[in-house]
């Protein structure tokens, strides 16, 4: 995907302050405390937000395709089953981990 496919994106959905790491091909946007980072490369997309429950947490979705980057950017906390965390409930380990839909409670 293209970074003008994923500014398009970014700015229908209200998001901005666009950066770009150009060393590991990564653009960054933010809205409303919460930051997306897509990895042009492999198109993996990082989510960093406050959950309700587990505070500040980190969502990683593998090979994302631009109908779900454009839910991601509607709604970070969308599930595409692709997903991951980098933070071990209840430890400081920070392997990542398979999750599910269960692991994430819907806002």
């Amino acid at each position: 995907m293209l970074k003008t496919e994923v500014r398009k994106l970014a700015e229908a959905h209200g998001w901005g302050g666009e950066v770009f790491q150009e060393n590991i091909s990564m653009l960054s946007y933010f809205k409303e405390g919460m930051r997306i980072n897509i990895y042009l490369t492999k198109m993996t997309v990082g989510t960093v937000l406050n959950h309700p429950k587990q505070g500040k947490t980190q969502m990683f979705r593998k090979h994302v395709t631009p109908k779900e980057l454009d839910k991601l950017f509607e709604n970070p906390r969308q599930h595409t089953g692709k997903g991951y965390r980098k933070k071990v409930r209840g430890t400081d380990d920070t392997r990542p981990v398979q999750i599910t839909a269960d692991d994430v409670e819907e806002s």
